[in-house]
């Protein structure tokens, strides 16, 4: 065994030192490995291999066939750190999570003051309150479920006051395992910086509510209607929007009310507007941006009913054609916003495909990035179902 030396042994002859010095060395490396242990390089990965990061843009109208394998992904890559066993890498003290940056601080409508609105239904005065907060790492939303301009409950009515309350994550991050999560066809799949619901394509008894409202089909399960900007009340009082919404960033020109209201109006606001938040965190923008040259153009959805389908059977009339419009299977795609100017993947409200024929799925069909299940409310619209996609077969790969 080693000796174990005072604290004078300097003043041993320097001979003496070095010669138990190196017996004190071949017993301690004996005795670290007296198993002959596997040696560390044949049992662990690599730091640079278990980081390597992911591909997440992606072509706006080019969607691969394929699903790639997932890389090891077991914790964030921070440029300049390469993390050791039980490490935990901490993004800099000065980075903030997306929603949390100063470009995102005033996109919430109704926050500031109450607006009261009417239903124009039953000539009732409500009123849209919106409050934002931070709760661990996920942004809360508690609003009234008002919109912040006059609307329509019609069939449904009546729209009410009630609490809806939305989470998103503060740092919205691209799916990691290759397998889209698909949002409900039925009930809400997002909701707008005004705090109401947006819904998925089908109306209760699983029609396509906007070809419905367009004539192309005679709803025989139950009466249906959609007011002003693509919404109408539902279950519990709930109002909420099958299509359009962008007539949250519409106003009055003198003499006109909300009924007098188009999408293309719109255009001369000159940018794309923030309509709201999918589920992922991921933000959704109106009808119109600016493309490359600065010229604001309709974004087009990239799907088409099926040759003799009209709508009556939902999304399963429906087919996705890759480069039919602009955006990909989610109904999204990533480019530069007025929130974002380096770039973001966003998702859109689309009214026309590529075609000039109905812009389903209207908002989303399937979330981009990493989403909770427990995150997306469910109500009783009739069926939700579980998710799909057109012609019920399994989703697609994400897209990158």
């Amino acid at each position: 065994m080693p000796q174990r030396f005072p604290k004078h042994f300097r003043l041993v002859p320097l001979t003496v030192f070095a010669i138990l010095l190196i017996a004190f060395t071949a017993c301690t490396e004996v005795a670290a490995d007296p198993l002959g242990a596997t040696p560390l390089t044949e049992a662990t990965t690599p730091a640079s291999a278990a980081l390597q990061p992911k591909a997440t843009a992606i072509a706006t109208t080019a969607v691969p066939t394929t699903t790639p394998t997932p890389e090891p992904n077991d914790a964030p890559a921070v440029e300049g750190v390469t993390p050791g066993p039980g490490d935990t890498v901490e993004p800099a003290a000065d980075t903030l999570p997306l929603l949390l940056t100063e470009a995102w601080s005033d996109v919430w409508l109704c926050a500031d003051e109450d607006v009261a609105v009417e239903d124009l239904t039953v000539n009732t005065t409500l009123n849209c309150s919106v409050g934002v907060e931070v709760q661990g790492d996920t942004l809360v939303i508690n609003a009234s479920g008002i919109p912040n301009h006059d609307f329509e409950s019609t069939l449904g009515c009546c729209a009410a006051e009630i609490d809806n309350r939305w989470v998103i994550p503060l740092d919205p991050q691209p799916d990691s395992d290759g397998e889209l999560t698909m949002a409900p066809e039925r009930g809400p799949v997002a909701f707008t910086v005004s705090g109401v619901a947006i819904y998925g394509p089908e109306e209760g008894p699983g029609g396509d509510a906007v070809a419905l409202e367009h004539g192309l089909f005679e709803e025989d399960r139950q009466p249906i209607d959609l007011g002003v900007c693509g919404g109408h009340a539902g279950p519990g009082g709930q109002y909420h929007y099958h299509f359009d919404a962008n007539c949250i960033h519409w106003h009055s020109d003198g003499d006109e009310e909300i009924t007098d209201y188009e999408p293309s109006d719109l255009i001369a606001n000159g940018e794309a507007e923030l309509i709201g938040f999918a589920f992922d965190g991921y933000p959704i923008y109106g009808t119109y941006e600016q493309d490359v040259d600065g010229t604001i153009v309709e974004v087009t959805s990239s799907y088409r009913l099926i040759e003799g389908a009209n709508g009556y059977g939902g999304i399963d009339d429906y087919e996705y054609v890759d480069g039919l419009g602009d955006l990909d299977t989610c109904n999204g795609h990533i480019g530069s916003t007025p929130q974002a100017p380096d770039g973001i993947y966003h998702y859109h409200s689309t009214l026309t495909n590529g075609n000039g024929d109905l812009g389903f799925p209207y908002f989303l069909l399937c979330y981009y990035g990493e989403i909770d299940d427990a995150s997306i409310p469910v109500v009783n619209a009739g069926p939700l179902g579980g998710g799909r996609f057109p012609g019920g077969g399994p989703p697609p790969p994400r897209p990158r």
